[in-house]
């Protein structure tokens, strides 16, 4: 529970992380080359096929973690969560394949058909990356994820850069074409590393019922969970445009920086959380809550400061052209939401003990208020105030886990500060290493 013992990972995942900052600022180059209008065309692709993967991972792919240190269920909840999003993908990637024209018309947006048709081929090269990064968090292998990324990020900012140079056109399909070569260096890599720990077979002691029950408890959170997440820029296209939807989503494009905080946090809590609740170690399961969220919120709030005063405005002006200033606004509205983001590490902790349905309702009255938020704005056609409505999301999301935590984990909000005294004696140790070495 100490910074000092875990220090390897908490480098890396903080090392993986200034990947996605590095890669935000790339983005925002992109961004400079292209109309709103193609832009947001882009954000659509990319939110529907991150909207796949987020059901894959939690009906299929969370089960190698969660049965994956029984050594008796391990093969077959592998081979399991293989076969099962193969099959997912495929009928899904059908769907939308089938219905592209009827959705361009309910979205009002003809070149709706161009994503669709994008879709497929992007969603199966992207299976082995996702499938095999599983056996990297189910190890808390963070050197390997930043291995992983590095190849994803690094090869779409190669490509980007080529791409400039030799004054290439920036459009819908050029960035497709980037993203689409990141994924597939990235899943060959991301199968090299992790060959060893994939281990498959049909035969094993997991039932269809164990592996589906489970899935299905986390499908329903995800599901809902998305809407606000990966979905929303299907409802501004419905109430706005696509010239709106990229100025929204090149300001979403920074704020993931702090989706990425909560992922990383997730990505460390989560498995170390199975590990000690599998053990009994129910005292140190309430040190690691308070720890993560702490760590977190300090980090949250170290940027929002810097960022409100003066730092967004600073970034976009510097990066980008006249006619997407308004995300200046979107990204400072979304900033506060950002705030109530690290209660969120209680959510990975409930879901460990084995009660998603305990965050599954906490999520979907939080979806209902983005959605009432949200429609509300749509409907007095008020463009400027749609980030406001995942700052509902977040505030209602984070009031019901702080009173879960604050029920049952000894929360409070003054643990929120609680790491600063573990930061603390991490650098007096290293100080001392350091005079000790002079």
């Amino acid at each position: 529970m100490k910074l000092s013992e875990n220090f390897d990972k908490v480098f890396w995942t903080v090392f993986d992380k200034i990947l996605y900052i590095v890669y935000g600022f790339v983005s925002l180059i992109q961004i400079r080359m292209l109309e709103p209008s193609e832009y947001g065309l882009f954000a659509i692709l990319i939110s529907i096929h991150t909207w796949i993967y987020v059901i894959c991972d939690s009906f299929f792919l969370q089960s190698i973690i969660q049965f994956g240190f029984n050594p008796e269920k391990e093969k077959r909840t592998n081979f399991f969560a293989l076969i099962f999003t193969l099959l997912f993908v495929a009928v899904f990637n059908s769907l939308f394949w089938i219905f592209k024209n009827q959705l361009s018309i309910v979205f009002n947006e003809a070149n709706l058909i161009k994503v669709f048709n994008a879709l497929p081929l992007l969603s199966f090269v992207t299976i082995p990356r996702v499938f095999a990064l599983k056996f990297v968090f189910k190890h808390s292998s963070m050197l390997k994820l930043f291995i992983v990324n590095l190849a994803f990020f690094g090869t779409m900012t190669i490509h980007t850069f080529y791409l400039i140079f030799t004054n290439a056109k920036f459009n819908f399909h050029l960035m497709v074409d980037i993203y689409l070569l990141g994924t597939i260096i990235s899943s060959i890599v991301s199968l090299l590393l992790n060959v060893k720990q994939i281990k498959l077979s049909p035969l094993g002691s997991i039932s269809f019922k164990e592996f589906f029950n489970f899935g299905f408890s986390i499908l329903g959170l995800s599901l809902v969970q998305s809407i606000p997440k990966q979905l929303d820029v299907l409802f501004l296209q419905y109430f706005f445009q696509s010239k709106i939807v990229g100025i929204y989503y090149s300001a979403k494009t920074l704020f993931r920086v702090f989706e990425e905080g909560m992922n990383a946090a997730f990505s460390l809590v989560y498995p170390t959380a199975v590990r000690l609740i599998n053990k009994g170690k129910s005292y140190e399961l309430e040190s690691l809550l308070n720890k993560a969220v702490s760590f977190t919120f300090i980090v949250v709030l170290f940027l929002f400061i810097v960022l409100q005063l003066g730092g967004t405005k600073f970034i976009i002006e510097l990066f980008l052209p006249e006619k997407y200033f308004q995300a200046i606004s979107f990204f400072n509205i979304f900033l506060i939401a950002s705030i109530f983001m690290p209660i969120q590490v209680i959510a990975s902790i409930v879901i460990a003990v084995g009660k998603p349905q305990i965050v599954f309702k906490y999520i979907t009255v939080s979806t209902v208020v983005f959605v009432l938020i949200f429609s509300i704005i749509g409907a007095f056609k008020a463009a400027s105030l749609v980030p406001f409505a995942l700052v509902g999301y977040y505030f209602t999301f984070a009031f019901f886990l702080f009173l879960y935590g604050r029920k049952y984990y000894n929360f409070s909000i003054s643990k929120t500060l609680s790491a600063l005294k573990d930061i603390k004696g991490f650098i007096q140790q290293v100080l001392n290493r350091t005079k000790s070495q002079l």
